[in-house]
């Protein structure tokens, strides 16, 4: 189940590099990448502070 996330993250980027096909330049596909999914933060299992480290 923790690799649910980054799945359906891929597929969403996947269905906005589809849209981007045709684009003159990766600047703009990049672009609307970031426009769709906004800013991404990644913290992975051994990076997290619990509640009792903290």
């Amino acid at each position: 189940m923790d690799n649910a996330r980054h799945e359906g993250l891929n597929r969403r980027l996947h269905l906005v590099i589809n849209r981007a096909y045709g684009f003159h330049s990766a600047k703009a596909a990049l672009a609307l990448i970031m426009v769709r999914l906004g800013p991404i933060e990644h913290v992975l299992p051994h990076e997290r502070v619990l509640a009792t480290d903290a």
